[in-house]
């Protein structure tokens, strides 16, 4: 490689990395992701801690509710904390809701009560329950106790109906529901492998890397079209060219902003391989209750993470090669910021297309369709690793994407490289078609 070309590499990734943005982008990124994880448990945890018993008032009209809901509160996880309960239940003195209301309104706004239920005596037939309470927004409370009450109100009118309560809830057993993955084609007597799949993890590694790629390709081959332009708008380009060649300047270009990514997402892994590895460690220096679900979420990263890795850098960098040359080209054929804008935002459409799409081939990512679209080089980066993440295609179909892809962005890196050759120095009118052809051509 041309040592002008190396030259223009460190230029261009110096200038980036040596910004607060990227600075920001690198360490703070991390530590923000980091504090949404933990922060929900961390507050769940210290709300355990401190907060005290809570006193829930309840008007029974029925007189026959109370009893049995006190005693399945006394046994139900959320409503307690290691062992001791949080709410404590207590009858009012009257049976009538329009003689407590008042009083308990007013015990409510002064803090004195946290939350009264109001039973009335139709509550078998029209199965409505009112909860009041200053704070409304603690859903978990509430659909305990609505869950609560609904057992016992159904098992009353099974009783009164000649049901017996035993019977009637073997009969209601809901169905276990586990998702397994078959892996393997079957040919050649080949022997399929199962494997548990949680479906809600998968899909949501999915939207978030898909993300990730989208924004990451999106913004960087903006810059690099802002970057172009601005150097086209105060003639610096001229001056650069006038000692390297406009193509070798392009191609530098490329690798030095593409190397500022990887640079952040090598230190997003890092920090990520380290937080995995010391997770638990981490739960204990702040003193938080790790989560069941948490704790799974975590072992399933670990598990896939490799393989996931590597191919979302394979389809970043072809994704973000494809596009930046492009970029670079709209850049190169402008003379204003205006203009850059209005043609960026057309071509921002087509990367934004598999985007919208994903939520369907999500449901069918083995549909025609949907694998004829992850072959069109437009969206191959995102809906090729989309089929990755949801439904692994067979190695020589990804080896082919690849190679297609490879194809493809030198097919574009060379016409965009000669547009953007002559585009650079050329200023005032916007070129048509036909001479952005003949620019190609050359």
């Amino acid at each position: 490689m041309p040592n002008k070309i190396l030259t223009v590499i460190k230029r261009e990734y110096m200038t980036r990395v040596r910004t607060k943005g990227f600075v920001a982008s690198v360490f703070l990124m991390p530590m923000l992701i980091c504090t949404v994880i933990l922060l929900p448990s961390f507050m769940a945890t210290m709300e355990k801690k401190t907060a005290s018993v809570r006193r829930l008032v309840v008007i029974d009209e029925t007189g026959d509710i109370f009893p049995k809901l006190k005693a399945s509160v006394a046994q139900h996880p959320t409503l307690q904390q290691k062992g001791e309960l949080r709410y404590q239940l207590t009858r009012h003195t009257s049976d009538s809701i329009d003689e407590a209301k008042s009083e308990l309104r007013q015990q409510v706004a002064t803090g004195e009560v946290y939350a009264y239920l109001a039973i009335p005596k139709n509550v078998f037939q029209d199965g409505k329950v009112r909860y009041y309470a200053k704070t409304i927004s603690n859903v978990d409370v509430q659909s305990s106790l609505r869950r609560l009450l609904s057992e016992i109100v159904r098992n009353k009118r099974f009783a009164e109906s000649g049901y017996s309560q035993l019977e009637v809830k073997r009969l209601m057993r809901s169905v276990t529901f586990d998702t397994f993955a078959i892996t393997g084609d079957g040919e050649n007597g080949e022997v399929q492998v199962e494997r548990k799949v949680e479906t809600s993890f998968q899909r949501g590694r999915a939207f978030l890397l898909i993300f990730v790629l989208y924004l990451f390709i999106i913004i960087y081959a903006n810059s690099v079209m802002q970057n172009v332009l601005e150097e086209k708008i105060t003639r610096i380009v001229e001056v650069i060219v006038s000692s390297i060649k406009p193509y070798h300047f392009l191609f530098g270009k490329l690798i030095g902003v593409c190397a500022a990514c990887l640079t952040i997402f090598a230190v997003w892994v890092i920090f990520g391989a380290v937080l995995l590895n010391n997770f638990n460690l981490l739960l204990d220096a702040f003193g938080i209750d790790a989560q069941q679900s948490l704790l799974i979420v975590i072992a399933l990263i670990k598990a896939s993470s490799t393989n996931v890795l590597i191919y979302f850098l394979i389809y970043f960098i072809c994704g973000f090669v494809f596009y930046s040359t492009l970029y670079a080209a709209v850049g190169a054929i402008c003379s204003s910021n205006e203009d850059a804008q209005q043609f960026g935002a057309l071509l921002a459409i087509l990367p934004s297309v598999p985007v919208v799409l994903m939520v369907q081939l999500f449901k069918m990512p083995e549909a025609p369709f949907a694998i004829v679209l992850s072959h069109i080089p437009f969206f191959s980066p995102i809906l090729m690793f989309m089929r990755i993440n949801v439904l692994m295609p067979p190695l020589w179909e990804i080896l082919l994407n690849i190679l297609l892809m490879c194809a493809t962005v030198l097919l574009v890196t060379l016409i965009s490289g000669k547009i953007y050759r002559v585009g650079i120095l050329m200023y005032g009118k916007r070129p048509t078609l036909g001479q952005l052809w003949q620019w190609a051509r050359y």
